[in-house]
């Protein structure tokens, strides 16, 4: 008997980490697929470049009139010092992001993308923190359900194949990594409150969460607004409780001691963040924090309209464009909250509380950011605490759907009401994440659909000539392709009209251009070079249109 026993659980345990294997290959597919098909050309990815790599040496193009190759656009994207020069980083940082993933993709540039400025330096990143969310998703729904197979569904249509997750993980900024400080903090939160439950509280549960903090502090500053409404609800809650148990002498308690803990815990964070990174104090006394305050003390109808929003872009993050709203939010917090009711009727307690505290987080993040947004509503914002919502609700359907099997009494019929529900909910899934990413082109800031990068490859060998504003950041990434490039000013100087004189023996170039100073830069270039040209548009590349000019 005692070896049967080994044997199931053994067989068990090579089914549980078996599921977490092929989840682990799944993930690294999807994630080297939807790697393959990445560009950049979304200005805040450019931007990561130039914060963890610019330093070495000026944009390129403020080296206007100069000929140049492409090899001298990228060395501005890549890590060419022979020192790592972290500080630097930090330096480039003031009045701007917290910097740890700028430190992190200092490191690898420096480490293994020497000389390159590559889409993988970023990606990599990206692909460390999803691999090692995905697991931490697949062991939290096992820890849920105790079953692997739902619990690897689970895992597979919340993190693999789905719109909302690969927008994080290929976008060249910090966001996948925000999430995973996310749900860290929320794990270690609950982990907290477990500990007391038990009677044991550690104080490795208060490291891990002041390290899980510092990590998340110098991640983004959303996570500070994120750490801020975490500690709020779950100190409220402890003493809420203790206070019910205990009256006034509450502050006797564990409890009210586990919350002082949590202070202290806070301070310490904070104090490390600042240690290490001192411009935040700049940012949240008059830059980012400010604005955020000077916003959220305006009540403006215009709010409303902001947080309706935000439940609009929930609905859609999820469910795609063709859902309407209503159904989706319906659908979602229809799952949410029969999976609460079916909690409580099990009074099963600590799980409802956990499930209740995460969304009151996340609701009251996502209320809390639509309320403060800046001029720009930008739902990669809202990603995290979009993620976590799409797990509550999840975690609610299976619930729900558990409950339903649980009435069917002959276990053969019950068994066979699962497998067929599995195919059939699989199968809707599947169809309708396949809409919504659209073989790419539902994905946010993964590839700009009208710009061809196969045609610019194919005209890398004749010169390319960047005329006027360079509008931003948008193109940079396009100028790392051609063999000879040049920046003019649209000012028509003696050193632009030099440069143009490069272009004498060439039958053909490429422009970039704003459209409204092409006629102008055509009739430049016709009276330099002394020659009839064509100019045939070949696409946008953001807010830059392209040209072929060829001499008639």
């Amino acid at each position: 008997m005692h070896l049967i026993k080994n044997f199931s659980k053994n067989r068990q345990m090579i089914r549980v980490f078996g599921i977490a294997l092929v989840l682990m290959l799944f993930g690294l597919g999807s994630f080297l697929f939807w790697g393959s098909k990445k560009q950049v050309w979304f200005c805040d990815e450019i931007y990561t470049y130039g914060s963890a790599n610019g330093f070495e040496q000026d944009w390129p193009a403020a080296y206007v009139d100069e000929w140049m190759t492409g090899k001298d656009v990228e060395a501005f994207f890549s890590a060419d010092w022979d020192v790592l020069a972290l500080n630097e980083v930090t330096v480039r940082l003031y009045n701007d992001h917290v910097p740890l993933y700028f430190w992190l993709f200092r490191i690898i540039s420096f480490l293994f993308f020497r000389g390159s400025g590559s889409i993988w330096i970023g990606l990599s990143i990206n692909l460390f923190f999803y691999l090692f969310f995905l697991e931490i998703v697949y062991f939290l729904f096992l820890k849920l359900t105790k079953s692997p197979v739902p619990s690897g569904m689970a895992a597979f249509f919340t993190v693999i194949f789905n719109r909302l997750i690969i927008e994080q993980a290929t976008t060249l900024r910090m966001y996948m990594m925000l999430l995973w400080a996310q749900m860290l903090l929320l794990l270690a939160g609950m982990w907290v409150l477990n500990s007391i439950w038990k009677n044991k509280l550690s104080p490795f549960s208060f490291i891990g969460l002041y390290l899980i903090s510092v990590i998340g502090f110098l991640t983004h500053y959303d996570f500070w607004v994120f750490y801020a409404i975490t500690a709020a609800l779950f100190c409220l809650w402890l003493l809420f409780l203790v206070y019910k148990k205990r009256g006034k002498m509450f502050w006797r308690s564990k409890e009210f001691g586990c919350v002082l803990i949590w202070c202290i815990d806070f301070a310490l964070a904070l104090f490390s963040t600042i240690l290490l990174f001192p411009y935040c104090r700049w940012n949240l006394n008059r830059g980012k924090g400010q604005i955020a305050l000077y916003s959220l003390m305006d009540f403006s109808s215009e709010k409303i309209k902001q947080i309706i929003w935000g439940y609009e872009r929930l609905s859609r993050s999820i469910f795609g464009e063709n859902m309407p709203v209503a159904a989706g939010l319906l659908l979602i917090f229809g799952c949410i909250i029969g999976g609460g009711i079916l909690l409580y009727r099990k009074k099963e307690k600590k799980l409802l509380t956990g499930y209740v505290l995460t969304m009151l987080v996340a609701q009251s993040y996502q209320i809390v950011v639509c309320f403060t947004l800046p001029d720009a509503w930008e739902e990669r914002y809202l990603w995290g605490e979009f993620t976590l919502v799409m797990l509550c609700m999840a975690w609610g359907g299976i619930l729900l759907l558990n409950c339903i099997f649980d009435k069917i009494k002959d276990s053969r019929y019950r068994r066979i009401s699962i497998l067929l529900t599995s195919i059939i909910l699989s199968v809707c899934i599947l169809a309708g994440e396949f809409s919504i990413i659209d073989d790419g082109r539902g994905v946010a800031y993964l590839f700009q659909e009208e710009k061809d990068v196969k045609v610019l490859e194919a005209h890398k060998d004749i010169p390319w000539v960047i005329y006027g504003p360079t509008g931003g950041v948008y193109s940079y990434y396009d100028w790392l392709i051609p063999q000879k490039i040049c920046f003019l000013t649209e000012n028509d100087t003696d050193e632009d009209r030099w440069a143009i004189q490069e272009l004498q023996d060439e039958s053909s170039f490429i422009l970039y251009s704003f459209e409204e100073y092409y006629p102008h830069a055509l009739e430049l270039f016709e009276q330099e070079l002394g020659e009839k040209l064509e100019g045939n548009f070949l696409f946008r590349s953001t807010n830059l249109s392209i040209y072929l000019i060829q001499k008639r």
